[in-house]
Formats: structure tokens, sequence, C-alpha cells
């Protein structure tokens, strides 16, 4: 896949758009579906389309920046229904889990729909700054097809292995790890501010120490200490990522104890304030929220 060719995006939310503004920069035009008409958003160099047949007139290959594995596999069974070309490369940047993500593969063997498991790890700054780490598992050959396009809009490209479902491990292990750290670097950040510690301070301590961790690098600095609470990353969508991973520690038999804890906590602060930035556990843990 070289510059110049057409790629459909479709979901064009909070990491869609950055992410199709990204590919339009490094050269690929952009066929834009949003199938949320409700948060239509028009953005200066894309070609918006009105559904996935307007799409496939125009490209043989889609991205996909879809909320969950429900969402995905109804616009997948709806591009089924279409006069489709011999081969349609998918490229699925949703967090859907393994599971769903070895449902879909199995459900779009012999079909023209060719399925690459592509979660997206960097949150929406990293959408926007083209910065994101993108992990890949399905075959080899169209991952190397897509990879220059991947490039457009990621810093790191990984290929994890030829089985969709391999991706979407890592990309769940990687957020249980991004909700753990965030909880619990809040507890004990705020264990400090009550024995008189400035946050900030803390940070920069933590940050050179054995403490260190993305809580600590960005999201505390950036998002709790200067008041904004906005990553544009929902406790809602991180709850539904750590619960993907304890489901299928549970399913496997591994360790989940700890898990189980993380996925509680999240999944009372979310049930208290649903659709909240994800940084507002640190408002949750101090009981100020």
């Amino acid at each position: 896949m070289t510059e110049g060719n057409t790629i459909g995006v479709v979901g064009l939310g909070n990491m869609g758009l950055p992410i199709a503004l990204n590919l339009v920069k490094g050269g690929y035009p952009v066929a834009g579906l949003e199938i949320d008409q409700g948060r239509w958003e028009t953005a200066e160099g894309l070609t918006y389309v009105a559904d996935a047949a307007a799409a496939l007139a125009r490209t043989d290959t889609l991205l996909l920046s879809l909320p969950d594995g429900k969402v995905v596999q109804a616009f997948l069974a709806g591009l089924l229904e279409l006069s489709l070309p011999d081969a349609v490369t998918v490229i699925d940047t949703s967090t859907i889990g393994p599971k769903t993500s070895q449902e879909i593969s199995r459900q779009l063997a012999g079909t023209p729909l060719r399925y690459l498991d592509s979660p997206v790890s960097g949150g929406v700054h990293g959408a926007q700054a083209g910065t994101l780490a993108v992990m890949c598992a399905g075959s080899r050959a169209l991952y190397d097809r897509v990879h220059p396009a991947l490039a457009t809009f990621s810093a790191n490209q990984f290929f994890i292995g030829p089985e969709p479902g391999q991706a979407q491990v890592l990309k769940i292990l990687n957020n249980f790890l991004s909700a753990t750290a965030l909880a619990a670097s809040s507890e004990a950040l705020l264990f400090g501010q009550a024995h008189g510690l400035e946050l900030t301070q803390m940070c920069d301590v933590i940050n050179v120490s054995t403490g260190m961790n993305t809580a600590t690098l960005d999201k505390i600095p950036r998002q709790v200490a200067s008041g904004e609470y906005n990553t544009g990353f929902s406790n809602s969508l991180m709850y539904k990522d750590i619960s993907l991973y304890l489901e299928r520690c549970q399913e496997l038999g591994t360790p989940g104890r700890i898990s189980q804890t993380v996925v509680d906590l999240w999944g009372a602060f979310t049930t208290l304030s649903p659709q909240s930035d994800a940084t507002n556990i640190f408002r949750y843990v101090d009981q100020t929220l």
C-alpha cells in the first residue's frame, strides 16, 4: 500500500478522527464514515461518505476505530451483505478483546474480508501527535502491505503474531497495567499530600526513582495537577478494557486476584460517574468526586 491509495476510516471519534487526519498528512486520501450520526464532526482534508457502500466505492481498505466488539461485529456483518470486491482489507484498531477478535476471524474466513487485529495505545494525545503504538496480529503479508499507512499515525508498529486476538491480548494487559498504575499512583500521591507534600514535586522525584510509571510521568502531572482532567479517554472505556482482561483471566485460569480488585474499583467509579475522564480516578480515590 503506497501513498495515494484511499483508506476508509470508520469511526471518527476521539481516536479515529486524528488517525484519519494523520493518514491524510501522510499522503493517503481518506473516506470518512461516522456510524454515530449524533457525533458527526467535520474536519478539513477528509472526504465524508454516507455509508459503507459509498466507502467501498472509493477503496478496498477500511480502518475501524469503534467503541467495542458488538459495534465492530455489527458493522462487519453489514459489510458482508454488500456486493464486495474480491478482497477488502480491514484494519481493526478497536479494543475488543481476544475472544471477539478470534470470533471475527472465524466468521470472516472464506469471505472477501481480510482481517488484521490492530489495537493501538497512546491515547488521544498520541493519536493527535501521530505517535501511537500499534500492535498487529494476523497475516504477515497483510501487515507488511499496510505498514506504510500505519506509520503515518504511529511511532511504533509491532507484528505480534499470526493469529488474530494475539494483539488484543497485549492491548488489554497493557490497559490493565495502565489502570492499575493510575489508581495506585492516585492513592500513593494522596498519601503524600496528607503529609504536606506537593503533588508535582512528588511526581518529579518518583519519575527518577523506582516508582515511575505512566501515571506519574504523564497523566497526573498533565491532567490532575493542572486540574484539566481531560485525556479524552473515559472511565467507561477503561472499565470495559480491564473487564475484558479479567474475563480472559477467568476463562484461562490465570492469576486474577489483583485484576479483580482493580476492576471492582474502576467499576464502582464508573457506576458513580459514567463517561467521566479516566484521570478522575484521582478524585474518586480521594472521595471528592
